[in-house]
């Protein structure tokens, strides 16, 4: 595997999602989605949606000798998850919160599925998963806005 860093990869989930348009709610007009790196994180939120994309835990397989993936080629495995917070909009009505919600998180799957080689930009990563967490209130900077958690697993062989 080519030396690929965790700045690479949130990088690369960030520049996915940013600028992509999500209508959040019926009758509104589409609206791009800001996606912030670990990097490009702020004290507090101007706009939603906003995206927040930072590591959050990396395991690594055990190079074997017989190791049927890699014909004995002691090649690790390695998975990093990534976590995307995802903030819908400011808190105010608990159905337009919940409709802006799960349409964020349909817009955020159906870029996710569409990716089909070069996950995120990153040549060397094989394959990626992601989860889901219900949507939920999120405190941020001083305010409260109705948002999910995104949990996405890249994988390197």
């Amino acid at each position: 595997m080519a030396h690929v860093t965790l700045m690479d990869i949130c990088d690369g989930i960030a520049a996915t999602f940013n600028g992509q348009l999500v209508v959040l709610n019926a009758g509104t007009a589409a609206v791009p989605i800001i996606a912030q790196s670990y990097d490009q994180l702020t004290e507090g939120m101007q706009d939603t949606p906003t995206l927040q994309v930072y590591p959050q835990i990396g395991t690594t397989d055990y190079g074997t000798e017989n190791d049927r993936r890699t014909f004995k080629g002691k090649v690790k495995g390695t998975e990093y998850e990534f976590l995307v917070m995802a903030f819908a909009r400011p808190r105010s009505n608990v159905g337009e919160d919940m409709e802006a919600c799960v349409r964020l998180w349909d817009a955020l799957e159906t870029i996710l599925e569409n990716i089909t080689c070069n996950y995120f930009g990153v040549a060397s990563v094989g394959n990626i998963a992601w989860t889901f967490a219900p949507p939920v209130p999120i405190e941020y900077g001083g305010a409260v806005y109705v948002g999910f958690e995104l949990t996405i697993t890249v994988r390197f062989f």
